[in-house]
C-alpha cells in the first residue's frame, strides 16, 4: 500500500489557516508574512483608488438593490445607485442601468408608468446601449399600461 500523498497548500491559503489558528488561539496578530498579501493600490494617487474602491461600493449596493427589487418589481434604489454611477464616469454604472432597462423591459418593474418615464429620460439623454432598443422597450411598457396609465401619458 502506498502512503498518500498530502497536496501543497497554496501561500495564501497558507496565511489564511495560520490567521485563523492564531485568532482561534487567542492572539490578534497576524504572521510576519501577512503584509506581502495585504491589498495594495494599483496606483500611487490615493484619492484615485479611493475613488474607484467608493465606486465598486456603489456598484455592488446596486447590484443587490436590482436583486432585490427584481424580486419585488420595484428597480426604484438600483436606479438610483446605477445613476449616481454613471455619474461617476464609472464603466459598472451603464452595466446596471442595462440591466435595469432589460429587466424592465421583461416586466420587472411593476410600475409601467414610472418606467415609461425613466426610459423617455433616458432617450433624451442620448443613452445608447447595446442591443437594446429604447423605442422598443417605450412601446412593450405602452402595451402593458392600462387605458388610464396611458391616458396619463397623453396628457402630459
Amino acid at each position: 500500500m502506498t502512503p498518500l500523498k498530502r497536496k501543497s497548500r497554496s501561500p495564501k491559503l497558507s496565511l489564511l489557516l495560520a490567521a485563523l489558528l492564531t485568532i482561534g488561539c487567542g492572539s490578534i496578530t497576524a504572521p510576519a508574512h501577512a503584509e506581502e498579501d495585504a491589498f495594495v493600490c494599483p496606483t500611487d494617487d490615493i484619492k484615485k483608488c479611493d475613488y474607484e474602491n467608493e465606486s465598486m461600493a456603489l456598484f455592488i449596493q446596486g447590484r443587490d438593490a436590482y436583486d432585490h427589487g427584481r424580486e419585488i418589481g420595484d428597480l426604484t434604489e438600483a436606479r438610483a445607485l446605477g445613476k449616481k454611477l454613471v455619474e461617476r464616469k464609472n464603466k459598472n454604472g451603464k452595466v446596471l442601468m442595462k440591466m435595469i432597462y432589460m429587466q424592465i423591459g421583461m416586466g420587472g418593474h411593476k410600475n409601467y408608468l414610472e418606467a415609461y418615464h425613466w426610459v423617455e429620460e433616458a432617450i433624451a439623454n442620448n443613452e445608447r446601449y447595446a442591443r437594446l432598443d429604447m423605442n422598443g422597450l417605450l412601446e412593450k411598457l405602452s402595451q402593458r399600461m392600462t387605458d388610464a396609465e396611458r391616458a396619463t401619458l397623453k396628457t402630459k
